[in-house]
């Protein structure tokens, strides 16, 4: 019991894998924000699947109004004046009446322009002051001109004038997302506190489930740098443009849509022109235990991931959503209808100003594009997410693909093992792309992908080191004297085979060639071997189509038994067929031989049914599949015995209990073999059932009445059905033995003890 539990088997080595990866998903499942290696190649899979679909693209409610080369080489470098920005916005609004319009810039210094006008107009003044000091009039006519013209030239205030207008902007912002001081050392104490109160009033507010919070692993800003307050008005709202590249590769594949810092939460840009997309509907965030649930804003549902990200379904490369440049728009060379109604984000695409992003599209995509992919996302709900239960399902694959693989690969061969994995392997792929590219949901590719491509290899190699082995072993140690059909068997389930030795109930068989002495002395060598090989491998094919095992040859003798390796509940019919088609095949081949002018070979075969051992016997160097015991005694006994009756193919009782339906057979005698003391009842076998010519049924029943009356004593009336059977058959040599023995004991009676057994004298 021990040795099979600790017994290593390809089912035990495949839950061994198959729980092994469970743990390992189990394990970064739980730990929320820890990456292993597979989970980037699986999310490199999904990259792969994204890329090879091309563009996606079907809606146009958001396009991008783009810094980008041509309005560069028209304004100059990038950032223009606050003024420029102020023609645009007018142009957006007034001319071409865009819905929601979004700033993927900051605008967190003073505009350039104003700032250098207003450095030379002080330092004329300081220079007049002090070569003239006394010209009060001419000094107050330089401040004024001073105070005109910075009022004059305060892009700032025109720009923030221009935003005040309109009710459907959106200002960006960013965070600092680490506590390293060398980011924010540009800064000051006072200007960094300045910034958290330009952003004070964008938090969002309605939260539910709020008392969950501090148990969630968010994103947290450690500083924030916002727009200068020109630029700030109570009908704009303003969010956040960060995106988080994932710190394995660099690639963004989510955006944040909340942000905490110092205590408070904060929207996203993208959630924010969302927001106003809607009608300005408050954002509501929903908590529980396992993290961020959704965003609602108004009816409109926005599922994330517990950390508060959504993950991006990119519709293509870069420049998949319409781009316009900022001169064309300015300069009205965009139709209307372009940009009337719609959602339009302004943002860098010029390779000089650095906003270009690593995405699993494109290893150079614009920052502003990344918002405007995950805006059309949430605005068509065609964004990837991925709920508890698709995890849930994802370990229950895990553990249902490994277990079925583990139970099926086992029995199957290497070619069809191979066949039967590949099958399983591009079935899952297939469905769970399928769910990818249409349900934006799947399960995950390289934990599934492992634990069918582990299970196939560890069960491959255990097959060929260990199964394989001994199914190798088999064959060798068989294929000489198993038929190829039980060899299979064997090789499909070696636990058949008890190759130390077992006791199994068979039929041993026996075959010896009658006169052989005779015939070899009058061959050559070559002439003898010849004749032998041409009899013993049509007799040896003969015992293998019935699944017998050959045993041994001994010079011209067959012994073989049925019913081992493989046990088979007809091993005795088996064993009798075969015997009978032996008989018939030598019919055909005597005749061969009498036309070539060879000798003709008669066999007398011997059967007897019982319990024996069977199994390797040997030395520790050379062993037989063999069998021993007292039962294949007899049947090596029977075999001689068809000398004394002039048989040719005898068996005992036992054999007979378990043929006589199928078998037609005539009771010979009772005998008692040399060494034995039981006596033995021994049959002739005739042929199958029904295929028996009546003439000679009817012919035996005369022996078998001769048989009675020869029991009884009756010696002169036995003497008689003998005779008639013998004149029946034409010479029928059992009827002639008996005939003479009835003869004997008239003259020399047994005795009334006589118990009608007949005591043979040699083996």
């Amino acid at each position: 019991m021990l040795k099979k539990m600790f017994t290593i088997t390809g089912l035990k080595i495949s839950a061994f894998i198959t729980i092994s990866i469970f743990g390992v998903y189990l394990w970064n499942y739980l730990n929320i924000g820890s990456t292993s290696f597979i989970e980037l190649i699986d999310k490199k899979v999904v990259d792969f699947i994204q890329r090879s679909q091309g563009t996606t693209l079907e809606t146009d409610h958001i396009a991008i109004v783009a810094i980008d080369t041509k309005s560069v080489d028209y304004y100059g470098r990038w950032p223009w004046g606050r003024d420029k920005m102020a023609q645009l916005l007018h142009e957006l609004q007034d001319y071409y009446q865009v819905k929601v319009f979004g700033y993927d810039v900051l605008f967190s210094e003073p505009d350039s322009n104003d700032i250098t006008s207003g450095k030379v107009l002080e330092r004329f003044y300081d220079l007049v002051s002090k070569e003239n000091p006394d010209s009060r009039y001419f000094l107050d006519r330089i401040q004024k001109i001073k105070s005109d013209v910075y009022s004059e030239m305060n892009n700032d205030a025109k720009f923030g004038a221009e935003l005040s207008k309109w009710d459907n902007i959106v200002l960006g912002y960013f965070f600092f997302l680490n506590s390293n001081l060398e980011q924010t050392s540009h800064l000051s104490p006072e200007q960094l506190e300045e910034f958290s109160k330009r952003i004070e009033n964008s938090e969002i507010t309605i939260i539910q489930g709020a008392e969950y919070l501090d148990y969630i692993p968010l994103y947290e800003g450690f500083a924030v740098e916002a727009n200068i307050p020109a630029l700030i008005s109570s009908k704009n709202l303003s969010g956040f443009f960060n995106v988080v590249p994932d710190w394995e590769d660099g690639t963004i594949r989510r955006v944040p849509l909340v942000i905490k810092y110092r205590d408070a939460y904060y929207p996203s840009l993208d959630l924010q022109i969302l927001r106003r997309y809607y009608g300005d509907q408050p954002i509501r965030m929903v908590v529980n235990q396992g993290g961020i649930e959704a965003f609602h804003i108004g009816d409109k549902r926005i599922n994330t991931a517990s950390d508060g990200t959504v993950m991006i379904n990119y519709k293509g490369p870069e420049f998949t959503f319409p781009n316009y440049s900022v001169y064309d728009v300015i300069n009205h060379n965009i139709p209307k209808e372009k940009l009337k109604d719609k959602i339009v984000m302004l943002g860098a695409t010029e390779v000089g100003v650095f906003d270009l992003r690593n995405t699993p599209v494109s290893a150079a995509y614009p920052g502003v594009e990344v918002h405007a992919t995950i805006l059309e996302n949430m605005i068509s709900g065609d964004y990837f997410y991925r709920s508890d239960f698709v995890y849930f399902l994802t370990a229950l694959l895990i553990l249902v693909f490994g277990f079925v693989v583990g139970i099926i690969l086992p029995k199957l061969s290497a070619a069809p093992g191979l066949i039967f994995s590949l099958a399983v392997l591009g079935g899952y792929i297939g469905i769970n792309s399928w769910f990818l590219v249409n349900e934006k949901a799947w399960t995950s590719y390289v934990y599934i992908v492992l634990v069918i491509v582990l299970n196939w290899f560890s069960i491959v190699i255990f097959k060929f080191f260990g199964e394989e082995k001994d199914k190798r072993f088999i064959k060798g140690a068989f294929q000489q004297y198993l038929s190829p059909k039980v060899i299979d068997q064997l090789v499909d389930d070696p636990s058949m085979l008890t190759l130390g030795g077992e006791k199994k109930d068979i039929t041993a068989f026996f075959s010896d060639v009658q006169g052989f002495s005779t015939i070899s002395e009058s061959l050559t060598p070559e002439e003898l071997v010849e004749l032998l090989n041409e009899y013993l491998t049509a007799m040896t094919d003969i015992v293998m189509k019935y699944d017998g095992t050959v045993d041994k040859f001994e010079g011209d003798a067959v012994i073989a038994f049925f019913g081992a390796p493989i046990a088979y509940p007809d091993h005795a019919t088996r064993a009798c067929l075969a015997s009978l088609e032996m008989q018939e095949k030598l019919v055909h081949m005597r005749e061969a031989w009498r036309e070539q002018g060879k000798h003709e070979l008669y066999v007398r075969i011997g059967l007897n049914t019982g319990s024996c051992v069977v199994g390797n016997m040997g030395s520790a160097y050379r062993m037989d599949y063999t069998m021993m015991g007292d039962s294949v005694n007899l049947a090596a006994r029977l075999e001689g015995v068809n000398k004394e009756y002039k048989t040719f193919c005898m068996i005992s009782e036992f054999t007979y209990k378990d043929v006589k339906n199928t078998i037609e057979t005539r009771e010979l005698d009772m005998i008692r073999v040399v060494g034995k003391n039981e006596p033995v009842k021994i049959y002739e076998v005739l042929g199958r059932k029904g295929e028996v010519d009546e003439e000679k049924l009817k012919a035996f029943k005369y022996y078998s009445k001769g048989l009675e009356l020869y029991r009884k004593q009756d010696w002169d009336e036995a003497k008689k059905y003998f005779a008639h059977t013998n004149k029946l058959l034409g010479y029928d040599g059992a009827s002639q033995v008996f005939f003479d023995r009835c003869k004997e004991f008239k003259n020399d009676p047994p005795g009334e003890t006589w118990d009608g057994v007949y005591q043979m004298q040699s083996k």
